[in-house]
């Protein structure tokens, strides 16, 4: 994604730039701070295997480190409060770790929440095909109820 001198603003950090980013794209980077601050590319598939179990193919992607493992820990403890007592309160589950960021434009037409548990990184996005705003839904928290069923299974 494209970063212009628009982007400079509050919204930036749910991906809220100019060319704009996927759904993907921000859980794949917030997935960085389960893995002590170590990005790796996201796959759908792990790997490829015949019929006995045996691996025919794997990614060789190899990690490469972004965050410091200092950064990666004040991160996690701000999303962690985030999900205690703050805006995503609706999307705790008891887990080891639950931490997450939360956000939505300013006009509402986009909600957010990527989340993170021991295990796992989710992001979801909630908006319409032609965008116009949901303020109308906004205290419902649908993407921290959303997230909250998927990280339980």
């Amino acid at each position: 994604s494209q970063v212009s001198s628009k982007d400079h603003d509050l919204a930036a950090s749910i991906g809220g730039f100019t060319a704009g980013m996927s759904p993907l794209e921000m859980t794949a980077a917030y997935s960085t701070f389960g893995t002590d601050g170590v990005y790796t590319p996201s796959h759908a598939i792990v790997d490829v295997t015949d019929r006995h179990g045996r691996i025919l193919y794997t990614w060789g992607d190899r990690g490469k480190r972004i965050w410091s493992t200092e950064t990666v820990d004040k991160i996690r403890y701000l999303m962690k409060k985030t999900v205690a007592e703050g805006t995503a309160k609706k999307a705790f589950i008891p887990s080891g770790y639950v931490g997450g960021k939360t956000g939505t434009t300013n006009d509402y037409k986009d909600y957010w929440f990527i989340g993170l548990t021991d295990n796992l990184t989710i992001g979801v996005w909630v908006g319409k095909d032609k965008p116009e705003s949901m303020e109308y839904f906004e205290k419902k928290g649908p993407q921290l109820l959303i997230w909250r069923d998927i990280a339980r299974k």
